[in-house]
């Protein structure tokens, strides 16, 4: 990025340098000092220039990645860095270890005192080294003051699994809804561990009843706004199921009900492909199960559950049916074992204790 003559000159003369011979000479020392040094020119604040990497990120990815973007670098990022007011040439190592530490001791947002994990900084550190590497992409900086900043230590939690429901509480739960979109909404996020991204994301055209099978390949997901995606959480996440004949039949009533409100409807019926629709096709809310569920739970007083719980309950059904991790791992669609392990290892201890009492008396 040459700095060109006429810049020197207008520095020079910002600086009042009028002799000639004085200028040529200052002209020359402040070349050698630009190409040793081009940052000493760059006047760009940080901040300013993490919100114009906002704007043009917008242009490259999809809505939900820069929403979550957004909710980062608005409400944590830049309120730490702004007051600082530090140059985006000057931003160093040092600076970006502050940031991690301060929100590792104190950077919660819902008032509670302590900081954020470290899977959630890490996510903070994504975003700081798009920046960085953008920056140092345009020239404006030599180095990633990201890449070797170290990150807190910080004790790793156990992974958070809530309340598991066995299968004799879900097949009350689903007693208790039978009828309902609710029910048939459980049933096969049981069944399958789905996420609700992919339970409601699921289409008449995924599924093949000629072959028995059913296709997780699109998901709905809602950040400020809803977005449709014809892919899922990562490439193992898409996954092909058979098609049981409890959830054959239980697709097949759903179809013959939206047939019903197609004629109900007629022309303003909304033909969106979805299998869990309103009456007049239109897709829920990405949040409505978990609402709905909630009320369900609390109106019958049912231990407490969250929708991604009966994902962990079915991996804790599928364990204690004797399942291995890989087969586990493979029928939720974790992007690797080691993730399956990690969250179900306190499940796994339970059914090993199992196998283990069977061992009594066998050398008695």
């Amino acid at each position: 990025m040459p700095i060109g003559t006429n810049n020197i000159y207008k520095l020079l003369n910002n600086n009042k340098i009028i002799n000639k011979r004085k200028a040529e000479e200052a002209m020359t020392k402040l070349i050698a000092e630009y190409t040793e040094n081009p940052e000493q020119f760059n006047k760009i604040e940080f901040v300013d220039y993490i919100r114009k990497w906002l704007k043009d990120k917008a242009k490259q990815v999809e809505t939900v990645t820069i929403e979550g973007y957004e909710g980062y670098i608005k409400s944590l990022i830049i309120p730490y860095f702004e007051p600082l007011h530090l140059k985006l040439y000057n931003v160093s190592i040092k600076d970006i270890e502050g940031y991690y530490n301060c929100k590792a001791n104190n950077g919660r947002l819902d008032g509670k005192p302590g900081g954020l994990s470290i899977a959630s900084i890490r996510r903070h550190k994504t975003i700081l080294n798009q920046i960085f590497q953008d920056a140092l992409h345009n020239g404006l900086i030599k180095s990633n003051p990201c890449e070797y900043a170290k990150m807190p230590k910080i004790d790793k939690p156990s992974p958070k699994v809530g309340t598991i429901y066995t299968p004799e509480q879900c097949k009350k739960l689903l007693e208790l809804t039978k009828g309902t979109i609710l029910h048939d909404m459980i049933y096969i996020t049981f069944i399958y561990g789905l996420r609700r991204s992919e339970m409601l994301g699921l289409k008449w055209d995924a599924i093949d009843f000629d072959n028995n099978t059913i296709n997780i390949c699109h998901t709905v997901v809602v950040q400020k706004t809803v977005t449709f995606k014809d892919r899922t959480k990562n490439k193992t996440s898409n996954r092909t199921y058979p098609l049981l004949a409890e959830i054959r039949d239980l697709l097949l009533e759903r179809k013959r009900k939206q047939d019903e409100y197609k004629k109900i409807f007629g022309n303003c019926y909304i033909d969106t492909g979805y299998v869990f629709t309103k009456e007049d096709g239109n897709i829920y809310f990405p949040s409505y199960p978990s609402h709905c569920l909630d009320k369900t739970l609390k109106r019958y007083n049912l231990p407490h559950i969250r929708w991604h719980d009966l994902r962990h309950s079915c991996a804790s059904a599928l364990l204690l049916k004797g399942w291995q991790m890989k087969e586990i791992s493979e029928w939720l669609g974790h992007s690797s074992i080691n993730i399956t392990m990690d969250i179900y290892s306190h499940i796994n201890i339970e059914h090993k204790r199992e196998l283990g009492n069977s061992l009594n008396g066998m050398l008695g």
